[in-house]
């Protein structure tokens, strides 16, 4: 994995093509308190979550020929945005993760050979994430969430209509997201070589409907290999996950759950909540409702996954994907004896239905101190100087103030918006079109145009990024060895005259790779032979 002090251009750089060179703009904001991601456990405290948004945008030179016949031309433009993903990151006390919102290409990359996919460029911006999460709060455990659903499009309005976007039905894309983070995967735990015991990344999977050995089929080739000490697996951390967060694994599941935006299965948990007249809100819930807080027809996780099966998008024959991957924070011996400490704390509180409520009544002193009189104000008034909507709190009209908004200082070219802000922008991308490459060329000028007077920018926010890696090497694959064709599924034997005759099954059953057996005088059935007639006399 990219180490913290490595810049996310650098990063970059290093897996493109030496020949390509692409521009990033990436925009962010400040974690902010937000809703709990996960439900707190009857009679405890909700869990303290802060959200940070990221989006990057990835544009490059592009042709496309356009016309049919001999009235064919090119349409070529120097900045079209190709590819965009949207990333959340919620922090926690004890964890930190990192879910991929969405993901979408324009299917405007540039054909040429020096030229290169997707994949290389989520799987470095998704480690990039987690290094740098990673160097703030070393004893934190970070972990890469997402769900995999097939559409035509997710972020630009128009590009299902261009003809050169691959567009991935469930099953590919599954794949694709298992290749995506199997690097992440497969990395050396904490940075080392792997000789020591300490354990490694841990990828999961689950596809509500899917056996556990119906899964192997989305898994990289080589990360069934015996011995690894890691790699994928069926299921889900969700229980590894609550004893991170001091939660027992035996709590309530809508406790174990966490609910993302947009999320099928935070959709179906809600249907849940409402079947028993359970509430986020507790002002809303009754207490007896709430001190259990437990669903009516799903009892347990295993349950649950399999109901999904039979709602939301499952339900209609498609194929869901559901990906984690786990990175143990790097102090995981001394966490595991905190965690297991607090476990054993909570569970008493957690394991059944005699949980200790809230104490909402008053301290004793809260009535002995007596109430401050609030005094008149006086004096003058003094104005406050009016502040850019959308921009950064501490956004200014001067230089220096446009300087903290990009930064370049880190080396990331991150660009630093309000929650308003980046609302804005991102509704402004949803409203455009990237349906041919002319309208897109302009939908990129509109759009960055669009965040720059958001952030009061006189010039475009974009930083170039030129690979430094050699020429793609269409022999090799994504782990660098020899790509060895296996024919063995597809050329077939000739059968052996020796064997004996064949049945007329395995005769009608032959390929035209196959040679019938020839024998070795021809033999003509009684059905071909015809008696001469004879002739009258």
């Amino acid at each position: 994995m990219a180490t913290s002090s490595t810049s996310l251009k650098a990063a970059l750089g290093a897996v493109l093509s030496e020949p390509f060179t692409c521009n990033l703009r990436y925009i962010l904001t400040p974690p902010k308190p937000c809703d709990p991601l996960f439900s707190p456990p009857p009679g405890l405290e909700p869990e303290k979550t802060r959200l940070a948004h990221h989006f990057l945008a990835v544009s490059a030179a592009a042709i496309q020929n356009l016309g049919k016949g001999n009235l064919v031309f090119k349409s070529e433009h120097a900045d079209v945005t190709v590819f965009g993903i949207e990333v959340l990151v919620y922090t926690t006390k004890h964890s930190t993760i990192i879910f991929v919102s969405k993901a979408d290409s324009t299917g405007f990359m540039p054909q040429n050979p020096e030229a290169i996919s997707v994949k290389p460029i989520v799987t470095t911006f998704l480690q990039w994430l987690a290094s740098e999460e990673r160097c703030r709060k070393p004893g934190k455990t970070v972990v890469l969430s997402l769900f995999a659903r097939a559409q035509s499009q997710y972020l630009f309005p128009g590009s299902a209509e261009n003809g050169r976007k691959h567009i991935l039905d469930d099953r590919q894309l599954i794949k694709w997201w298992a290749k995506v983070l199997d690097p992440i995967v497969s990395a050396p735990p904490n940075g080392n070589d792997g000789a020591n015991e300490t354990p490694g990344n841990q990828g999961y999977l689950t596809v509500p409907g899917f056996e556990r050995t119906e899964l192997r089929q989305f898994y990289p080739n080589h990360s069934s290999r015996a011995g690894a000490k890691q790699g994928w697996q069926a299921g889900h951390p969700l229980r590894e996950l609550a004893e991170v967060r001091g939660v027992s694994s035996s709590a309530p599941p809508r406790c174990l759950l966490p609910r993302f935006p947009d999320d099928p299965k935070a959709r179906y948990m809600a249907e849940l909540d409402d079947e028993v007249g359970l509430s986020e809100d507790p002002t809303t819930t009754s207490p007896v409702k709430q001190r259990k807080g437990m669903w009516g027809s799903v009892r347990d996780l295993d349950r649950f996954w399999e109901a999904m099966e039979f709602r939301q998008e499952c339900s209609s024959g498609r194929m869901v994907g559901f990906l984690w991957v786990v990175i143990p924070a790097e102090d995981a011996a001394t966490n595991g004896s905190m965690n297991g400490e607090s476990q054993d704390s909570s569970q008493g509180a957690v394991s059944s239905d005699q949980a200790t409520p809230r104490d909402t009544t008053p301290t004793p002193s809260a009535h002995g101190s007596p109430k401050k009189k609030r005094r008149p104000l006086t004096g003058p008034i003094i104005p406050r100087r009016p502040r850019l909507k959308g921009g950064s709190s501490s956004l200014s009209a001067t230089s220096a103030g446009l300087n903290g908004m990009v930064d370049s200082a880190q080396g990331n070219g991150g660009l630093m918006l309000t929650r308003d802000g980046y609302d804005q922008a991102m509704q402004t991308l949803l409203h455009l079109d990237f349906a041919n490459l002319d309208v897109a060329a302009r939908s990129t000028s509109k759009w960055v145009s669009e965040v720059s007077s958001i952030c009061g920018l006189a010039s475009d926010f974009a930083i170039e990024v030129t690979g430094t890696a050699g020429p793609v090497n269409s022999t090799q694959n994504a782990n660098g060895s020899d790509q060895v064709n296996d024919l063995g599924g597809i050329v077939r034997k000739k059968r052996k005259v020796a064997d004996g005759t064949a049945s007329k099954d395995h005769a009608a059953a032959g390929t035209s790779l196959e040679t019938a057996d020839v024998p070795a005088v021809n033999l003509l059935g009684a059905d071909m032979v015809r008696k001469k007639p004879k002739r009258l006399r």
